[in-house]
């Protein structure tokens, strides 16, 4: 044999080697999406975890497991195990994003992760993490305008902007140069867009609901909570989102007599 013929087919086993490695590191993403819509979270981030393992320049394994990870933040009730969760999910946001920059989502999950990792900051440094929320829901929402979860976090932000203290506003003002444009109206408008887009996602409806209820639009925040509270669950956050409409609806309800 040949050393060309030779080097045929060591060519020709390593494309086949690297085939039969891409097909297995595809079929442990494909588990780990099974796992997730079984609502078995620990499987699908273990699924994730070892997909990204086998093939750390998988886009798609990575991005899951930040959304995965921000999941099960979000479930925790040990703000310790919340905050590492939240880290190591910004790290891997930070990783997909530069693993396909041209993909809205790595952008929206490096929103969320950040946006998440912000409720165990002070003031001044949650105003500042805020600066990059909204730039990666918006870098998200340039690639994807029909992306319902960077709708879902700029509608957030716009919320809790409008709702800052007057020292943390003075903080944003001085941070983004001046304050910058927060209103209910758009995160209304974000939020409604969210549920038209995805209109059996529970989360949008009840923060849509408690967006409207901060408005004090009451009938619609109280349309809204109740649409969340009757959809069927459908991903592993539904019941901690079921748990704030219920804690909602009787300040909604008092506005209502």
């Amino acid at each position: 044999m040949t050393r060309m013929t030779l080097g045929l087919a060591g060519a020709a086993f390593l494309i086949v080697a690297l085939a039969a490695g891409a097909a297995e590191v595809a079929a442990t993403i494909a588990a780990g999406d099974s796992a997730i819509d079984k609502l078995d979270l620990e499987a699908g981030i273990a699924a994730y975890r070892s997909a990204l393992e086998a093939d750390p320049g998988s886009y798609e394994a990575a991005w899951k497991l930040v959304r995965a990870l921000t999941d099960k933040a979000t479930l925790s009730k040990v703000p310790s195990d919340q905050k590492g969760l939240c880290v190591e999910a910004e790290n891997l946001a930070r990783k997909a994003v530069s693993l396909s920059p041209s993909d809205a989502n790595g952008h929206a999950y490096l929103a969320v992760a950040v946006g998440k990792l912000a409720l165990f900051e002070g003031g001044k440094r949650k105003v500042e993490l805020s600066k990059e929320v909204k730039a990666e829901a918006e870098n998200a929402l340039r690639l994807n305008p029909d992306d319902d979860v960077a709708l879902h976090v700029l509608a957030i932000w716009n919320r809790e902007m409008v709702e800052l203290g007057w020292f943390l506003k003075s903080f944003a003002q001085l941070l983004y140069g001046k304050f910058p444009p927060a209103s209910l109206d758009v995160a209304i408008t974000d939020l409604r867009r969210a549920t038209e887009l995805k209109p059996d996602v529970i989360p949008h409806h009840v923060e849509l609901g408690i967006t409207l209820a901060s408005a004090k639009r009451w009938p619609e925040a109280k349309a809204e909570l109740d649409k969340g509270l009757a959809l069927p669950t459908a991903w592993v956050t539904d019941d901690h989102y079921r748990a704030l409409a219920r804690a909602s609806l009787p300040q909604v309800r008092s506005h209502l007599k």
